[in-house]
């Protein structure tokens, strides 16, 4: 391998998402110990910068797995195995650039430096001849599109919080499809002791939470999501990091089965719900037809990514009925139900 090839290589490495990951766990253990001041002038990296570089990265690998291209590489001994478009690094780099523009558009000198960087990610891609210039450059549409949406939509959040909390929980409750792409990219061992740690901290932080002691990052984040009427333990989103530790014991697809209604169902059915949720259901006033309808969609789309049409299918109406009917615990008993029901069907 040329020389050449090593830099390119080295520059890749920023729009990399184990960089990343790497820059996020690095970035946590600095925060907790930084003074009040110094936290508040750094909290665009926790609210802003962090979810959009998660976001775009989860929407490339969703879009690959849609699109199915092939890389140009294919055979070559640098090439990787995932599909082509769009382009992974360029939209994670792309999403960095546009966050930074966004934060700092009065300060050049900050935001052209992370623009050069971006576009010297792009190109290295197409100098490893990995992609096309059109899986760049769509890479690249995807992250500032990424960047531009959440941008707008944090900043109506912060001047709206008590309206929007609902969104920010369930949109967090999205952002959990990257254990589902790390589920599917990385060995299990490391992921389970990612969520295990996420849940093991924020149990703690719950107990010592109702004992009046609070701990940095995990609170500010609790306390900007709950609602506003939960004074106690808040059991379902411990519920929710409990499910994914015991759906990532099991094999993959069973794991899809339970984690997809969990994750990416659910959520779309409480936005589904509170946006167009006129027609209560008659057994669960709690939940309405256009939100069950909104779980239907989602999960059964998603799921056909992995599954045939006819377990989609059967999988998607179960756990759509399973979830109308839950008052309580449901982000435990949805996702073990769908496990168990698409276990039964397939034997």
């Amino acid at each position: 391998m040329e020389f050449s090839s090593y830099i390119w290589i080295f520059l890749s490495y920023f729009g990399d998402i184990a960089y990343w990951l790497g820059f996020t766990i690095s970035f946590l253990l600095i925060y907790l110990f930084l003074e009040e001041r110094d936290k508040k002038r750094q909290k665009w990296i926790l609210y802003y910068l962090l979810p959009a570089i998660l976001l775009s990265y989860a929407s490339s690998f969703f879009l690959k797995l849609a699109f199915k291209i092939p890389r140009v590489c294919e055979g070559v001994t640098y090439c990787p195995e995932t599909y082509a478009f769009p382009s992974g690094h360029a939209t994670i780099a792309s999403a960095f650039s546009t966050m930074v523009f966004l934060w700092f558009r009065k300060n050049p000198k900050v935001y052209v430096s992370t623009f050069i960087l971006a576009i010297l990610v792009c190109y290295s891609r197409l100098a490893l001849k990995v992609h096309t210039i059109y899986d760049v450059v769509g890479g690249g549409m995807v992250g500032a599109a990424i960047s531009l949406l959440w941008y707008n939509f944090f900043r109506k959040i912060e001047n709206r919080r008590n309206a929007l909390s609902f969104y920010f929980r369930k949109l967090i409750h999205l952002a959990a499809t990257a254990v589902i792409i790390l589920r599917l990219t990385i060995e299990t061992k490391y992921i389970l002791a990612f969520v295990f740690f996420i849940t093991s901290f924020f149990l703690i932080s719950e107990i010592l939470r109702l004992r009046k002691i609070y701990l940095p990052v995990i609170h500010e984040i609790t306390r900007f999501c709950k609602k506003k009427e939960e004074r106690g333990f808040l059991v379902e989103p411990f519920l929710f990091g409990l499910s994914l530790c015991i759906l990532l014991f099991l094999p993959v697809d069973l794991f899809l089965a339970g984690s997809i209604p969990l994750i990416i169902g659910d959520a779309i059915a409480g936005l589904t719900g509170l946006k167009f949720g006129s027609h209560k259901l008659p057994y669960n006033k709690l939940k309405s037809i256009e939100g069950s309808l909104g779980f239907f969609i989602s999960t059964f789309i998603i799921l056909l990514l992995f599954f045939d049409l006819k377990i989609s299918l059967f999988l998607s109406i179960f756990s759509m009925l399973l979830e109308s009917v839950l008052k309580k615990y449901e982000n435990l008993l949805l996702p073990i139900g769908s496990a168990i029901f698409y276990k039964l069907i397939i034997a």
